[in-house]
C-alpha cells in the first residue's frame, strides 16, 4: 500500500510540473517579454507591433478564459478584414480543448499525490512522502533531458511530432500569411519550449535534491 502511495506521487509530479510550466507562459507576460526581445523576427507583412501584441494578448485570453471561439472571430486586422479565417478558428478552438485537457489531467494528478501523500501521513511515513517526491522530481529531470535533446537536436521533427500527438492531420498547419504564423513564428515556440524545459528542470532539481536530504533525515530518525 505505502509503495503504491508512494508511487503514484511520483506519476503525479512530472504531470503537474510540465502542465503549470505550459501555463506560466500562457499567460499575457510571455509575448509581451518575447517581442520585445532583440532579434524577435518582425511581421513580414507590416503589422504593427501594438496591433500584433494586442491581438497575441486575446489568443492568451482566449485559452484562459470560458471556452467562446466569438472572442477571436470578432478581431479585425488593420485593414479591417477578419483577423483569423476559418481553419485558425477550427484550429483555435481545438487548441482550447488541448488546453483544457491538459489542465484536467494536472488537476486530477495533483489531487491524487496529495490523497496519497495524506494516506501516507496517517501511517506516519512522512520519508516515503519526500522521497516520492523526490524520484518525480529526477523522473521529471530525465524527461526533459530526453526532451531537451529532441528540441536541441531536431526541433522540427519534435515540433511536428508534438503536434501529431495532440491535432488531427495536418489541421496546424498554415500559410505564412496567416495571421497564427505572423503573431507565434517558429522562433516564438522555440523560445517557449526552452523557457519551460529550464524552468521545470529547475523546480525538478530543486525538489529532487531536497525531497532526498529531507527523506534521509527522517529516516536516519527513526
Amino acid at each position: 500500500m505505502r509503495t503504491l502511495m508512494r508511487f503514484l506521487i511520483v506519476l503525479a509530479v512530472p504531470v503537474v510540473l510540465i502542465v503549470a510550466g505550459i501555463r506560466a507562459v500562457t499567460l499575457p507576460w510571455f509575448p509581451t517579454w518575447e517581442y520585445a526581445r532583440p532579434g524577435f523576427p518582425a511581421d513580414p507583412y507590416g503589422m504593427p507591433p501594438t496591433e500584433r501584441l494586442a491581438l497575441a494578448h486575446t489568443c492568451i485570453a482566449f485559452l484562459n478564459l470560458p471556452h467562446d471561439t466569438e472572442l477571436l472571430a470578432a478581431l479585425r486586422l488593420p485593414d479591417g478584414s477578419p483577423a483569423f479565417n476559418a481553419r485558425e478558428l477550427s484550429h483555435m478552438d481545438d487548441v482550447k480543448e488541448v488546453y483544457d485537457r491538459v489542465t484536467t489531467w494536472a488537476a486530477f494528478a495533483l489531487v491524487v499525490a496529495a490523497a496519497a501523500a495524506w494516506a501516507l501521513h496517517l501511517h506516519g511515513d512522512h520519508a516515503s512522502i519526500w522521497g516520492g517526491l523526490s524520484n518525480g522530481g529526477l523522473l521529471t529531470l530525465l524527461l526533459f533531458l530526453v526532451l531537451g535533446l529532441l528540441m536541441v537536436l531536431a526541433w522540427r521533427s519534435f515540433f511536428v511530432g508534438l503536434h501529431g500527438i495532440f491535432f488531427e492531420g495536418d489541421s496546424w498547419l498554415f500559410e505564412y500569411s496567416d495571421t497564427l504564423i505572423r503573431l507565434f513564428p517558429e522562433r516564438f515556440w522555440q523560445d517557449a519550449g526552452l523557457l519551460i524545459a529550464g524552468a521545470v528542470s529547475a523546480v525538478a532539481f530543486a525538489l529532487a535534491f531536497v525531497g532526498r536530504v529531507i527523506q534521509r533525515r527522517l529516516e536516519g530518525a527513526v
